[in-house]
């Protein structure tokens, strides 16, 4: 089964990542300004996008493995890691390709820019517990690549966990959700081993797998679910704006740190089941043009949005153009977005949809 309607919410997801990097400057005179701390305090919140992929990526992914199971009575759990290293890893590879040219090209030429992380970490998926020691300090759109390291993790665990452990998977879940919490009030003042650590995370991916299995297993209590009145949708949905808008005032404390992952994946967990399910919409983002498009380029998107906003930001460092109020606030954001769009549905097209389709010559009897 393939959920055309969460297409878009993907894309928008992408946008509140975007949103955390693509404002920037070295205008001290901007950086002090009202309103670049009013866009600080309340539009850098690229966390909320990477709670849905989590949230997400546990739902599509026990999804297809319970489908799987359903139609045919077995999993392949070969099969299932092949799909995903044909979709993930072409795009991951060819940014660390990029990524050491660029070093290498910036040495010979003498421009500054960081070195790449140690080697090792990239190839076995485990950037962000480098993270978690080092820190950031090395080149910037691979940052960004702690997420996929993540997601891969878990994609080795729950493909093991599916094949052996099936009849346990929603025990494996509440016991991943309860870890993940209690490791967020250990770790509650490293800023590091809070945000990178994949323990921090796996509470969502489980939960985004709760929505999978109670879906896919149906019931009457599933089918009260997908009639829910319209007013209850719509006040999901406003809390959650409320969230949004205030989210830095609201997860500011102790508690509200530790719970804000568990909030954020209640709310995308909701916004999955209506967007998928529910017979009564309010609204579909699917609806909006472009949008689904949009999202299912959004692997592109998130790889390639860093690299555009590096260049741009040697660019501007070199030769001191796009650093007023106008291109920091508009201008900037714009390109960005534009030549991201661009090079991501070129990638998609022409890199990674054919290299997608050899799936299919891998897919068991």
């Amino acid at each position: 089964m393939y959920f055309r309607n969460l297409d878009a919410p993907r894309f928008l997801a992408f946008v509140t990542v975007l949103f955390e990097h693509m404002v920037f400057t070295t205008n001290s005179s901007i950086q002090s300004s009202s309103f670049y701390k009013f866009y600080d305090e309340h539009f850098r919140i690229g966390v909320i996008g990477w709670d849905f992929y989590t949230v997400l990526s546990g739902f599509l992914i026990t999804w297809i493995i319970l489908e799987e199971y359903k139609l045919t009575e077995k999993f392949s759990l070969a099969y299932f890691w092949v799909k995903r290293c044909l979709r993930i890893w072409p795009l991951y590879f060819l940014m660390i390709i990029i990524g050491f040219m660029l070093v290498a090209v910036s040495r010979y030429t003498g421009h500054n820019v960081h070195d790449m992380p140690p080697i090792g970490w990239l190839l076995t998926f485990t950037l962000n517990f480098y993270i978690v020691g080092h820190g950031q300090t090395f080149l910037f759109f691979l940052v960004f690549f702690w997420s996929i390291s993540v997601e891969e993790q878990l994609y080795v665990l729950w493909g093991i966990i599916s094949k052996w452990a099936k009849k346990l998977l929603p025990f494996v879940c509440v016991a991943l959700v309860i870890a993940s919490i209690i490791f967020r009030i250990y770790a509650l003042h490293d800023e590091n081993n809070l945000y990178f650590n994949s323990l921090s995370w796996c509470g969502n991916f489980a939960i985004g797998a709760l929505v999978a299995y109670f879906c896919i297993n149906g019931g009457k209590l599933f089918e009260r679910f997908k009639n829910m009145p319209r007013w209850i949708i719509a006040l999901v949905y406003l809390l959650f704006l409320v969230n949004v808008a205030f989210y830095k005032q609201i997860y500011a404390g102790d508690v509200m740190t530790v719970a804000e992952r568990l909030c954020a994946t209640c709310f995308f967990s909701f916004m999955i089941f209506e967007q998928s399910f529910c017979n009564k919409h309010i609204f579909q983002v699917s609806k909006i043009p472009g949008f689904s498009y949009l999202g299912r380029i959004s692997y592109g998107l998130f790889c390639y949005h860093g690299l555009v906003i590096l260049l741009l930001g040697q660019l501007i460092q070199r030769y001191g153009i796009l650093n007023n109020s106008l291109s920091v606030f508009l201008i900037n954001p714009l390109l960005i977005f534009a030549v991201t769009v661009l090079v991501s549905t070129i990638s998609y097209e022409y890199f990674e949809r054919p290299i997608m389709r050899l799936r299919y010559r891998f897919k068991p009897e």
